[in-house]
This record gives C-alpha cells, structure tokens and sequence, in this order.
C-alpha cells in the first residue's frame, strides 16, 4: 500500500552459510573478519550479531485467533442495496478442524450474523441463531457457542464447513465496503462501491479469519445493478440476469490473504493492452496477461500513460523476479476516495485518481510520482500478494522492499530523473528523522493490539525499510541480491514468511551471514552516528559511533547497541573503499596526500557522519570546486542539518557553508537548502521580527540570483533536472520576498484566470503560481482560485493541479480567509483524503498560521474526528501535520494536555512523535539564539 507517510520537517534466523566478511586489511573494528566479534569496549553487553540481546519482536498472540479451525476456501455471496445501504451477505467456509471445541472464534466488525451452521463430513453437527453469538468489540471477534462439542476424534484433523448468513452496512469511511463519489455516463454524481480491507477491514465485510498467515481461497459472487460494472481479483465466470439486477460470479482464486480480497463496482470503463507476462508456454515465450484500467466514464482518456506504465513495469518484475505473473488478469481502478496512494489487492490494485490521470497537463514531479506508485503496487503482487508477512510486526517485508522496487523501477525505466538522488532528499530522510526519536521503534515492530496496526504504516517501515534494502543490496551486488530474493519467492510461494526467511535465501545467494549483519538494524531501534576524530595524525581517522538521537547525546542505557556499519571512504585521491565498522570504535586510513575525505559514498548506508569543522570547510571547498558528485553533496549537507538541529554542530558551521552550495546546479541540493531556511524561520520565526527579516534576506540572496538565470520557460531537450530546480527555485524566491517573482506569478495567474484556454505558463508551475497568487494577492485572488478548484474543467486543471487549487486557498495571510478555508475543508467540497492537503499548505504558509490552526482544531476536533474516522489512519496524519510545526516548550505542554483525555488510539505513535520534535525545535533555539543572532550581526 503506497500511503504516503508524513515526512518530518527535518528532512523532508538460523542459516546454513558460514560467516564472512570480504577481508579490506581493516584493524580496531573495521573491515574485521570475526563477524561475532562483541561491539567494543563501555558497559553495552549487545553485539551487532545480537548474540546477547533478547529480540524485542516475539511475537504477541493477545489478539490473535486460537487456531482449533484453520479455513481453506471461502464462497462469499453480497448483495449490497445501493440506495440504503444495506448488505445481505452469506459465506461458506471449509476449514479443518483441528481439535474438539465448544465454541468458534472468527473475526467481524460492523456485521451481525444472522444463522450458522456446522457440517462435519457433509453433515450437520450444530445450527445456532443470533441468541448463541456473542461479540467482543475490542477485539472485533464474533464467539459462536456450539450446543455441544464437536470435532477432535483421536486428534486427528477434520474436514469442516461453515455455513453463516448475515448482514451490514456500507461502511461511512474509507474502510471496508464504502462508497466512493464518481461521475455516472451522464455525468451526473454518483456512486461506485469500493473496498479497502488492509490492514484488518476485511472483518466488516464478512465473517472471517482475518490475519495475514491464515490464507485460504476465494470464491466470490456479487448482485448489483445491470448498468454496474463489477470487478474482483479474478476474472468473471459467468452472470445471471435479475431484472434490473445481476449477480456476478468470480473464477476462484489462489491462496491469499483475507486483506488482499478486493471489490469495485460502478459505471467504468477501460483501456487494455497485452503484457508478455504470464507462465511460459511450449515455445518459450511467456503467455499474455491482459491489462486494463478502469476509470469513471468522463475519465478514461485521461490513462493512457500509467497503462503503458503498467504493462512495462509487469514485464520487467517478472524477468527480475524470474517468475510469471500468478494470475490470469490485471486490473487498475482510478478510486475518486482512497485512503491511500494505492492498494495492491491481488489482481484489482486500487489508485486514487491523481496516480493513474496523467496528462499533458500533468506536472513532471507528479508524473514521476505516478511512475514510482504504480511499479510499488505491481511489485506487491509478488512481494506481499504471492508471499505475504506472517504477522504484522513484519510488514517492512512488503512495504519495504516494495518501496525498493517502486524507485529502482522508476530509475530503470527513467534514468535521466535520477530518481535515488530525490529519496536521499525526501525518503531517506524521513526515515533518518522519525528514527531519531525516543518515541521510534524498531522495523520489527511489536504489535502491542490490533489497533496498533494500522500506525506501523509509517516512514520507519517504509522507508527505513527500503534504505536498508539499498544498504544491503549496494553491499552484496545487485546481482547476488536478486538471486537471494527469487530463490526466497520460489520457496515461500502462496504462503508466508518471516524477516529471517528473507536473511535465510541471501546468505545462501552470497555466502555471508546477512542475518548477523542485519539484526542490529531490523531488531533494534534507531541507527549511529559516525564521529570522525582526524586530529591526531593526517593520515589516520579514529571512528566512533554512537546512538543518533535528534535531541542530542543519549544516555548509556540507550547507547548499547553497536551496528555493522559500511563506511563508503572516499577521498579526493582515491575512489570508495569498503572497509566496515562494526565496533564501538575503529580507525581507517587515509592518502597523505588527500585534500578532503567523505564517508557514506552514494549516501548507501543508514547513518549519520559527524565531521571536524575542519573536515567540512575542507568538503566545502571541494563541493564549490565540483568535486563532489551530487548525490554526496545531499549527504554532507542532511548530515550537516541534522546534527545542527541536534546539537552536535553549532548552526553557524552550516551557515558558513552556504556560499559553497551555490555553485552547484543539483535541484536536491537547492531543495534541502530550502528545507533548512524554512526550518530555521519557523523555529526562529515566533521569537523576532529581526531574525525573521534576516532569514528571509539570506534566502533571497540564494534563490533570487537562481531563479532570475534559470527564468520562466523550459528549454526543448532540457534536463528535467534542471526543469525541477526551476519549478522550485521561484517559490523559493517568492517566499523570501522576491518581488519581480511575485509580481511575474501574480500577473501570469491573472491571465489564465480570465483567459482559461491560454495558459501562459508551464504546467510545471500551476501549483507555485496558484499559491504565490493567493499568498500575495487580494480576496480576489483567493475567490478565483476557488473557482477554479469548484470548476477545474472549464480551466483545464488535472487532477494534480486541482489539487494545487485546494492548497492554494488554504496559503492566504488572511486570517479570516484562514478560518473561511478551514471549514470549507470539512465541507461536502472537499474529500476526507484531501483535507490534510488544506492542513498542510496552511501550516507552512505564514508563521503564524498554525496559532490559527490549533485554535481552530481544539474548537472543531470532534468534526475532524466524525468526517475522518476515531480509528481512521487519515487522523493520525491530521494531528502531526496540526501540531508539528510548533517550536516552544509551552505549546508541547499545551498540547500534551490538551489530548490528556481524548481517545488517542488511532495515533499514539504519531503525538509523541511530534511532541517530541516541537522539543527538539525548543532546544534547538535556546541552544543557538545567540550563535545565529551573532552569524547574522556579522554578515549582514
């Protein structure tokens, strides 16, 4: 499932293998050739091979299902009323009964159970009505107490079937079976049934098993109305005609996972093309897989690209995988509502609409975004669908690796994006900053109850899990890794597996224990520093490393583990090195003739490197003489912001580093320049307006000379890079105030408004023209972007730029507009899934503006909670976006007391998370007040 995790305003088993470490000659801890070496010297008893640790993800069974019946095909019939609401549904479940019981267990939410019937060896053994069930609401499980015992003859297994009549209700959120607004062949509002059972949604549906590990076959059928186009994972078998109704019967599916099971019903249609996909045939050439997206009928023209997407994509896994497609068929469905980026369902993989409506309208940045989207879902259908996590605490299984294979793919498919450079930038850190807190958790994840579920989709799983994936594949070589994660496919196919399952087929693919190298980093909770000490001798470097923690030093009990850390040693004499650390401290040497030295090549390894203030005016100069590539500039200055943040540099050093940057071209440098001026503004910005006026001049004098030369056109046969530097250089510019950017985007807004079939500008620039407008403009200008959001036909706007539309209202200075906004976003105007983006555009628009936002959301709080849902994923999302710009003590203890007695289930990760970070903003200020109000008396 492609959601987006929010991106934290600091960065945007046993094995059969022997263990080896390529030897590099290393001493003190690097480049050792003992891999269970223990972790150096200080009172931590781990080692990086946790030979000493208890692993802290044993699985927690609380919540889980006794396992007396194990099902193995489900025959599912609904009948959904489309004008009510209401759901007539019955289920046939075969199951072995593996031991004599008194009562059944099964998992439903939202749904009563009408009848059930128990047949064992073709006969009834027990019929019971709606007075012998009983539901346990926290753990959303229906008890069905038998009249007597049955089953358990000499323990020995048997063949069971349930039969359960029962009934619903279409879900009011963007959970279970819901109903999600679309535009009929009329063009007219309407409705098409959608569902969305991942994580544990599938439970308000129909009565089932509903966890990962029990997988079973599906035979589904479905009565809706004639005019309805009705979709599941397999093709259709046949239909029946009812007078205005139809019931659609399903081909039955392979085993899979109650999560995976999808339905979409409405007025679609499609466009298909043939992949070369499927098993081999007699020949040699791999059968056809039929591709079709289905879209609402006004939509269909709009989907072209992400077919062609598609159908490249599916090829390409299968011969990564070296594995056929497993099914017959291949659905994508443009879903108007949709919780998430997209939904792997096993053959109907589910978009929201600004994934799949790509046009010549359409940004580069959001068709980039497309590209990635559709490769992480497709890849899911092997990683995830055919081999699923046993258990939840292992969902960086899928989402990890998937997250991998979405921008590997995106690079294979368009190099010249450079799409690793941008998940240094934004993914990358993500994961850096969210596992920087005390409040993180480990990629293996103990699930402490079902409703912790749904939090674990977050930046730690997503993307600390692919970054390790890259760390572990730079590592081993592409080609040895691949060959560990087909192996691992073809052993656990239409089945599950564990993290160690994984670490299993690689060690046998290389040789290496890749599971003793790995524990540290999947077991345990956040990742080191490297502390480069280069005082004592020019040609030696004494490396420590240490916990990292965004609040500064951490405490002994908190610093115990060591980690096998790849240290990527270049230099400006010799090319990277391979040498490993995987001790409290090592040491490596360095040319004596080398000018400037830089750890963590390709920014490959998961850590942080703490440079000399020497060492870095060294790489300075090297950055501003072009030495450096870019992808190793992005390390040198993320590092560089997160250790200023945290007190392990002052914020000056990073300051005195600017002029540096400005030669080079690389739009990620100039994106994380960005980043660090806004953050330093929004910390700095509440306490004067001299510094606020001071931040903004150095902003300007950076981004006004670079928007000025790269101007308003795109050139033909251009860099897209440099199209993207452009795109973000004159928002940039206009932020600190650059009057000609201003004036120009205000001017070209103006245009388009009143001339809609005469764009004046690129699409490319909607979204910072719309918003520049709106934030410098008058009323009028926020009137008429709401216009063009309320009627974005009669402009021509994608959906991407519809979108732009919304944010755009939500970045006006005017308080009043602000709080008109804020309600408009919980109006029928704008969907549940989209009122972050007014949340979001809105906390980065004024300083004060999130004053305005808390206030706004303490008055409106159970409104946000009754549109969005208690438990809805979309919440969690809301209250850190709400909450997480402020930067004093006084608003984390105001907000603490705030929540004190609310119901917080839904996002007991995400507050103290942000909590934690408004503290962090706090210390960082009272730290370096007087070192930044120095640096700028000095440069002024």
């Amino acid at each position: 499932m492609a959601l987006k995790p929010d991106v934290s305003a600091f960065g945007v088993s046993d094995s059969n293998s022997e263990a080896t470490v390529p030897e590099e000659g290393g001493v003190d801890g690097v480049c050792g050739d003992d891999m269970s070496a223990k972790a150096g010297e200080g009172p931590e008893p781990a080692d990086f091979c946790g030979k000493t640790i208890t692993h802290n993800n044993d699985l927690d069974t609380t919540d889980m299902l006794p396992t007396s019946l194990s099902p193995t095909h489900y025959d599912i019939h609904l009948h959904p009323n489309i004008e009510s609401g209401h759901v007539v549904g019955s289920v046939a479940i075969d199951a072995m009964l593996n031991e004599r019981v008194e009562r059944i267990v099964l998992h439903a939410k939202t749904i009563d159970i009408q009848s059930v019937t128990v047949y064992l060896q073709s006969a009834v053994v027990a019929s019971v009505g709606p007075e012998a069930i009983s539901y346990d609401a926290e753990l959303e499980t229906a008890v069905i107490e038998l009249p007597s015992a049955v089953g358990g003859v000499a323990d020995v297994p048997e063949c069971a079937q349930l039969i359960i009549a029962f009934t619903g209700m279409v879900s009011d959120g963007m959970y279970g079976l819901y109903y999600s607004k679309c535009r009929d062949r009329s063009g007219e509002m309407s409705r098409m049934l959608v569902t969305q059972f991942q994580a544990k949604c599938a439970r308000m549906v129909f009565p089932c098993w509903d966890e990962p590990a029990t997988k079973a076959e599906f035979t589904l059928s479905l009565t809706v109305p004639t005019s309805f186009t009705a979709l599941s994972n397999m093709p259709v078998a046949h239909t029946a005609d009812h007078g205005a109704l139809k019931t659609v019967y399903f081909e039955r599916s392979p085993r899979m996972s109650t999560y995976l099971l999808a339905i979409v019903a409405g007025e679609l249609d499609y466009i298909e093309a043939v992949s070369c996909s499927g098993p081999h045939t007699s020949s040699g050439e791999r059968q056809p897989i039929v591709c079709r997206i289905y879209t609402p009928p006004a939509d269909i023209d709009k989907v072209q690209f992400s077919l062609d997407t598609a159908v490249r994509v599916l090829e390409r896994l299968v011969d990564m995988f070296d594995y056929a497609y497993p099914l017959p068929k291949l659905d994508l469905v443009a879903v108007p509502e949709l919780e998430a980026g997209g939904m792997e369902n096993w053959g109907l993989v589910l978009f929201r609409t600004v994934r799949l409506f790509i046009t010549k309208q359409t940004s580069l940045w959001i068709r980039q975004k497309a590209v990635y989207v559709i490769a992480h879902e497709l890849s899911h259908q092997w990683f995830g669908n055919l081999v699923t996590m046993a258990w939840w605490d292992d969902l960086w299984l899928n989402e990890g690796f998937a997250t991998w294979i979405g921008i590997y793919m995106t690079d294979q498919l368009y190099p010249e994006w450079r799409r690793w450079d941008h998940f240094v930038i934004e993914d990358r850190q993500a994961a850096l900053s969210a596992d920087s807190l005390r409040s993180s958790h480990p990629i293996q994840v103990t699930i402490k109850g079902s409703a912790d579920i749904d939090q674990v989709f977050d930046s730690i799983t997503y993307y600390k899990g692919c970054s390790l994936i890259r760390m572990l594949s730079a590592h081993l070589g592409i080609d040895v890794f691949m060959a560990g994660v087909r192996a691992y496919l073809a052993k656990h196919a239409y089945s599950t597996a564990t993290t160690s399952d994984l670490w299993q087929a690689l060690e046998c693919a290389s040789g290496i224990d890749v599971a003793c190298m790995m524990h540290s980093w999947t077991a345990h909770v956040g990742y080191p520093v490297i502390t480069v000490d280069d005082s004592a001798d020019d040609n030696v470097l004494q490396l420590h490393q240490h916990r990292y923690l965004h609040s500064g030093k951490p405490t002994p009990d908190e610093d115990r583990i060591v980690w096998w850390v790849p240290l990527g040693l270049m230099t400006s004499d010799s090319e990277a090195t391979h040498e490993i650390l995987h001790k409290r401290s090592g040491h490596v040497n360095v040319p004596a003739s080398a000018r400037w030295f830089k750890l963590n090549y390709d920014n490959a390894g998961l850590y942080r490197v703490c440079y000399s203030r020497t060492a870095l005016q060294r790489l300075a100069v090297a950055i501003q003489q072009g030495e450096l590539r870019t992808i190793d500039v992005v390390g040198v200055l993320n590092d560089t912001l997160a250790l200023v943040t945290s007190g392990y540099l002052r914020t000056s050093a990073l300051l005195d580093m600017l002029a540096s940057f400005k030669t080079v071209d690389g739009y990620v440098v100039w994106q994380i320049l960005g980043f660090f001026l806004e953050n330093l503004f929004l910390t700095w910005a509440d306490r004067s307006e001299t510094i606020r006026d001071q931040i903004r001049e150095l902003a300007r004098s950076m981004f006004a000379p670079k928007a000025a030369a790269l101007g308003w056109t795109h050139r033909v046969d251009e860099d897209p890079l440099v199209a993207r530097l452009r795109t973000i250089s004159i928002p940039r510019a206009a932020w600190a105030g650059d009057t000609s950017v201003i004036d120009q985007a205000c001017r070209l807004f103006t245009e388009f408004y009143l001339n809609p079939d005469d764009k004046p500008f690129h699409h490319d620039f909607t979204a910072s023209i719309f918003e520049i407008a709106v934030r410098n403009g008058d009323d009028i200008n926020y009137a008429r972007v709401c216009e063009m959001y309320e009627d974005s036909q009669r402009w021509h706007l994608s959906e991407d730029h519809r979108m732009a539309a919304l944010g755009a209202m939500a970045s006006s200075r005017n308080e009043k507009l602000m709080w008109q906004t804020l309600e408009y976003a919980l109006s029928d105007h704008v969907l549940p899934q989209d009122i972050n983006i007014v949340i979001g555009f809105m906390i980065s628009s004024h300083y004060r503006s999130k004053h305005v936002l808390w206030k706004w959301f303490c008055i409106n709080y159970q409104r946000v909670v009754d549109r969005l849902g208690e438990c809805s994923a979309l919440l969690g999302h809301v209250v850190g976006t709400v909450i997480g710009e402020f930067a004093n003590e006084e608003m984390a203890t105001e907000i603490e007391a705030w929540f004190a007695d609310k119901r917080t289930t839904a996002f007991d990760r995400t507050l103290p998370q942000s909590l934690e970070f408004i503290r962090v903003r706090a210390a960082w200020y009272y730290r370096d007040k007087d070192d930044v109000s120095e640096w700028f008396s000095k440069y002024a």
